[in-house]
């Protein structure tokens, strides 16, 4: 009688302990979840982020498909092939100091051959590239104005094409020759480096602006055609 009193004291203390400390639990528990550092824990961003970088996503394929279109692109690049095959002579000195350069225009040897061996080659491309291109208002203002850049960056090389014909003979040795060398040196790196810019730009749909000729290729052409930029 006394074990059976005392089990049945001890289960109704337990029950009554039970009782009085689930709210206490249930409280402590929902001042524990409010807390900010278990709030951060409970928030995930994922589902967040993920909507906002599909978002940015879009939106730079939007951008993308507002520029210009593949073939303007290309056409864009593939003028400024000019002023670079008129500028490999000029690069013989750079070719010999880096061969890794001359590995790197490798590709455009035949292209090269082709453009120096047939007669009036250069001149009928340039002229080509002017009228047809440039002149043309059916055209769009992007492939009009990177056309306008690679002739004006042609013809800038026609000044010291002139100057080696009949003025300038190369030194026999000493500091002019390396001044001589130098000169040439310049003149490659700067078209060769223009030329890259260009061509990487067009590629991305981006109008570049390069030294001593944007202004003026800004000026020449005028009027935007069906999808200038």
């Amino acid at each position: 009688m006394i074990l059976q009193s005392k089990t049945v004291g001890h289960g109704s203390f337990m029950q009554r302990s039970s009782q009085t400390h689930r709210p206490l639990l249930s409280s402590a528990l929902r001042q524990a979840t409010q807390a900010p550092h278990l709030r951060q824990l409970g928030a995930c961003p994922c589902p967040q982020q993920k909507v906002y970088r599909h978002r940015a996503v879009q939106s730079r394929a939007y951008q993308f498909k507002q520029g210009p279109d593949v073939p303007e692109r290309g056409i864009a690049a593939l003028t400024y092939l000019l002023p670079l095959l008129d500028a490999l002579p000029y690069g013989r000195y750079v070719f010999m100091q880096f061969p890794f350069i001359a590995r790197a225009m490798a590709p455009l040897a035949p292209v090269a051959y082709i453009y120096n061996s047939v007669p009036f080659l250069p001149f009928l491309l340039f002229i080509g590239v002017y009228s047809f291109i440039v002149n043309n208002q059916s055209m769009g203002r992007f492939i009009r104005y990177n056309a306008m850049q690679a002739v004006l960056l042609d013809v800038l090389l026609i000044i010291p094409s002139v100057l080696m014909g009949s003025v300038l003979r190369p030194p026999e040795g000493g500091a002019a020759l390396q001044l001589y060398e130098s000169g040439l040196n310049t003149i490659f790196l700067f078209v060769a480096v223009s030329v890259a810019y260009g061509m990487g730009s067009c590629a991305v749909g981006q109008t570049p602006r390069l030294p001593l000729v944007a202004d003026a290729a800004d000026k020449q052409v005028r009027g935007d055609g069906p999808s200038g930029f």
